[in-house]
């Protein structure tokens, strides 16, 4: 992808940038293609929550076109949540903030959440598999009411330029997807996820649809879940679920 003209089509207000993103798919756009909005009206996150989408802030969708075979697909999230860390962390700040990574997809900075990640799959008429990935990055403007510490950019230094925030957050994704090489080389993504992953080795509670599970966040499996050593000493793999670690994010 790398090596491709980068496409973005610039927006001003617009329902969702992921909504845009599967329209031109549906129109038979080829991918990739950035679609990019100055403010949402119906921006959403994970779990079907709305997603606050203020003006100051950066709404970015990547749309891909079979980004790789089905059974590799469960792993985009952390790709590409490395993918904005590393983006991220190329802005110039000084002194540089600590980025990272909250399983699976959540962007921290300094322990407060600065960027939501929501990636959608849909079928298309041809029988294709278009993916959208959309970004939503606290840039200017941080959110009020919400049930967890919040942040942004320009409050932790970092640039608040719009356009160079697309610019690094838009090469991070496109390198961390060149590296994961269609789900080949996921063994690279996973060490590198791991090197900024927050709470590893810590306390934490995985909440599930149905219950919550205490224990200690120890490591990536190989197929991209993560493993918690339980309290009562069980060792389970999880792929799904809302992490929660002491005194971040509660």
């Amino acid at each position: 992808m790398a090596t491709r003209p980068r496409r973005r089509l610039a927006l001003e207000a617009v329902g969702s940038t992921n909504t845009v993103a599967f329209e031109a798919a549906r129109s038979g756009d080829p991918g990739p293609l950035w679609v990019t909005a100055e403010r949402q009206t119906a921006g959403r996150g994970r779990r079907g929550r709305a997603w606050v989408s203020e003006a100051g802030n950066l709404y970015a969708s990547l749309l891909l076109i079979e980004p790789a075979p089905l059974e590799h697909l469960q792993n985009l999230p952390l790709v590409t949540a490395l993918g904005v860390r590393d983006g991220l962390a190329s802005l110039p700040a000084r002194p540089r903030p600590d980025i990272r990574i909250k399983w699976p997809n959540d962007i921290l900075i300094g322990g407060r959440k600065a960027v939501g990640i929501l990636t959608e799959t849909e079928r298309l008429p041809d029988g294709r598999r278009a993916v959208v990935i959309g970004c939503g990055v606290n840039v200017a403007h941080v959110p009020g009411d919400t049930p967890y510490p919040v942040t942004g950019l320009a409050a932790e230094g970092l640039p608040a330029d719009l356009d160079l925030v697309f610019e690094a957050l838009a090469g991070g994704v496109e390198t961390a997807l060149d590296l994961w090489d269609r789900g080949q080389n996921f063994a690279a993504v996973r060490r590198d996820w791991l090197a900024h992953a927050s709470g590893l080795g810590e306390a934490c509670t995985i909440n599930l649809p149905d219950r919550s599970l205490k224990g200690r966040f120890v490591a990536l499996d190989e197929a991209g879940r993560l493993l918690l050593d339980e309290e009562g000493g069980a060792r389970r793999a999880i792929s799904a679920g809302e992490l929660f670690l002491p005194d971040r994010l509660r």
